[in-house]
């Protein structure tokens, strides 16, 4: 295999990587952001009560659903009872109407307690649709100063670095230095 040919190779299969990168991180995008117009929201789970079925670190991509619809073994996002700013996310073990009222008992997958807890009939409440891994963990990273400076000047830097050897490559065969 001559030189020539060695470099083609590696060209070519360093562009098909690059079209699989561009095309993963195309379809992670799709599948956060396209369910938005229809009223779905994406949350990073952010401990392992609901392991295996959803880690630290997955997103869940919910719908909001009215209480009425919820039914047992359903993975529901909920306002904590004993902490109004923080959401949980936990199965359904049992549900009761109360009048104008739902009592629900929800667990984590991996805990060993339970939480009961009231919601008004037309309350909100959110329903898991689909998780998509790790992509939580990235998402924290990008949220620090370091993950920010990484996630842009990497990509910047090597772009800058391509078009600066483009430019200065000779075309052609024909060297600096070289007769024409």
């Amino acid at each position: 295999m001559t030189a020539d040919t060695h470099l083609s190779v590696t060209r070519r299969f360093a562009r098909a990587m690059g079209l699989v990168a561009v095309l993963a991180l195309a379809a992670l995008a799709l599948s956060l952001a396209l369910p938005l117009p229809f009223g779905a929201r994406p949350f990073t789970v952010l401990t392992g009560s609901m392991e295996p079925a959803i880690s630290a670190g997955d997103v869940v991509v919910e719908e909001r659903i009215s209480p009425l619809d919820a039914g047992v073994g359903d993975v529901v996002t909920f306002k904590d009872p004993a902490d109004q700013d923080r959401l949980i996310t936990h199965r359904v073990q049992a549900v009761r109407r109360d009048g104008s009222s739902l009592w629900f008992v929800t667990r984590g997958d991996a805990n060993n307690s339970s939480e009961r807890w009231r919601i008004p009939a037309n309350g909100d409440l959110g329903r898991v649709l689909y998780r998509v891994p790790l992509v939580g963990h990235v998402a924290a990273f990008a949220g620090t100063w370091t993950g920010l400076l990484l996630l842009l000047l990497v990509p910047l830097s090597l772009l800058a670095v391509d078009e600066l050897r483009r430019i200065w490559r000779p075309r052609g065969g024909e060297g600096i230095g070289e007769a024409v």
